[in-house]
C-alpha cells in the first residue's frame, strides 16, 4: 500500500512536485473518513458505535440531568460537539498516532499497532484515575497487584470490549453506560470463589473464611471485591463550571485520595452486588449554562458513582488488620459521625460548616446509615 491509498493528497504532483502541492489534499487522520472500513468492516462497524467513539454515556447522563435530547434540543450537540467531543477517538488515534485530546504525534513512527501501546494511548487517556491507581502513583498506594506482575491493559480489556461487542439491548440500540458491556471484564472470570476457598484459610471470627461472609456468604449480603481488596483511589471535590480557556474551566482539583463504601447505585447493571466502592464525580448545577440547558433533573443521578479501581491489591487495610484491630473495629460499626472511615455516611454529604451540599439529594439512596450496619 502507498501513503496515498490512506492519506490521499495530489497524486498529479508527481515525485518531483512541489511539497505543499502534493499535501493540499492530504488526509491526516484517514480513519476518521472511513479509510480502515475496507479492510476491517467488522471491526469498523462496531467502532462507530461505540463508547469510545460516540461516547453514549457522557451523552446519557446529560439527558437524564437535563430532560433533553441530546440531538434535537437546541444548543445541546453544538455545545458538546465544542466543548466535550474532544475525548472521542478513532481507530488511527489508538493504533497509529497519540490521541488528538493529548496532542497526537505518531506513536512509535508510523508503525500500525495491532494492540494500542498502554503508555502512549491507553493511560494517555486515562492516566488521571485509571493510570494514577493501576501504577501506584498516589503518596502511600501501591501499584496494583496485575501491574506488578507485568498484566497490560489487553490482558483483562478484549478488543471485543474496546471496539464495541453491538450487544446492547437498549431501546437506542447501542449501550448508555460503560457497565452495560457484557464483554467488559469481571473479577471473577478469573478469581472463582472454589478456588479460592480451597487456599484460604478458616477464620474463626467469620465461622469460614471472609469469602465465605461477604461473596454469596451466610450473612446474605455481598460485597463487590473491590471493596476489600481496593487501595484508596482518586476522588473528584470539583467540578467542570465553564467553557475551555474561561476563569472557571475545568477547575477539578484538589483530588482527593479516599475510598467510600455505599449502597450499591447501579443495581441494574451489578446488582449481585449489596455494597460497592464509590467515587466522587461531582457536577454544578450551571455546567452546561454556556449552552442554554438547565438541569432540571440535576439530583436523578448520584454523584457517589460506582467505581473498580484499578489498584488492587491481595492484602489491604482492610484484609489485613492490624494488630489488636477487628473486623468491627476496621470495618463494621464504625462511628456515624466519623467522615474519614470507609462507609459513604450523611456526613459525607455536607460541606465544612455542616450544611447539606447541593447534590446530597440525589445520594440519599447511595449513603450508609447506621441502621444498615452489620
Amino acid at each position: 500500500m502507498s501513503c496515498m491509498d490512506c492519506h490521499e493528497g495530489d497524486v498529479a504532483i508527481g515525485e518531483y512536485g512541489e511539497y505543499a502541492e502534493a499535501h493540499e489534499r492530504v488526509v491526516f487522520d484517514p480513519s476518521a473518513i472511513g479509510k480502515c472500513d475496507a479492510c476491517h468492516a467488522e471491526i469498523a462497524a462496531a467502532t462507530a458505535n461505540s463508547l469510545h467513539t460516540n461516547l453514549w454515556g457522557e451523552k446519557a447522563l446529560i439527558e437524564k440531568r437535563g430532560q433533553c435530547d441530546f440531538e434535537s434540543t437546541p444548543g445541546v450537540a453544538e455545545g458538546f460537539g465544542r466543548n466535550c467531543n474532544g475525548c472521542h477517538t478513532t481507530c488511527g488515534q489508538c493504533h497509529v498516532s497519540r490521541p488528538n485530546s493529548v496532542n497526537g504525534g505518531l506513536a512509535k513512527a508510523h508503525k500500525i499497532l495491532k494492540t494500542p501501546d498502554q503508555t502512549q494511548h491507553c493511560t494517555a487517556c486515562h492516566g488521571s484515575r485509571i493510570g494514577h491507581d493501576y501504577k501506584g502513583e498516589a503518596p502511600g498506594v501501591s501499584p496494583d497487584i496485575h501491574f506488578i506482575r507485568g498484566h497490560r491493559c489487553e490482558f483483562c480489556h478484549g478488543a471485543e470490549e474496546i471496539h464495541g461487542d453491538g450487544l446492547s439491548t437498549n431501546a437506542s440500540g447501542h449501550y448508555e453506560h460503560r457497565y452495560e458491556v457484557e464483554t467488559m471484564p469481571r473479577c471473577e472470570t478469573c478469581h472463582v470463589k472454589e478456588i479460592i476457598d480451597a487456599a484460604n484459610v478458616d477464620n474463626s471470627e467469620w465461622n469460614g473464611n471472609y469469602h465465605d461472609a461477604h461473596w454469596n456468604g451466610f450473612t446474605g449480603v455481598n460485597l463487590q471485591c473491590q471493596v476489600c481488596h481496593s487501595q484508596p483511589y482518586k476522588n473528584c471535590t470539583n467540578c467542570h463550571t465553564g467553557p475551555p480557556g474561561g476563569d472557571h474551566a475545568y477547575e477539578i482539583e484538589p483530588s482527593e485520595i479516599a475510598l467510600k463504601i455505599g449502597h450499591n447505585p447501579l443495581p441494574d447493571h451489578r446488582g449481585e452486588y449489596d455494597y460497592v466502592v464509590v467515587r466522587h464525580t461531582p457536577i454544578h448545577q450551571d455546567t452546561y449554562a454556556e449552552w442554554g440547558l438547565a438541569l432540571p433533573g440535576y439530583d436523578s443521578e448520584p454523584t457517589w458513582k460506582y467505581a473498580s479501581p484499578h489498584n488492587i491489591r491481595t492484602w489491604t487495610d482492610q484484609t489485613e488488620a492490624e494488630a489488636g484491630m477487628t473486623c468491627g473495629s476496621n470495618c463494621h460499626d464504625r462511628p456515624g459521625e466519623d467522615p474519614k472511615g470507609y462507609y459513604l455516611r450523611p456526613v459525607d454529604l455536607l460541606d465544612e460548616f455542616g450544611v447539606e451540599l447541593p447534590h446530597a439529594a440525589a445520594n440519599q439512596s447511595v449513603v450508609i446509615t447506621e441502621d444498615d450496619l452489620h
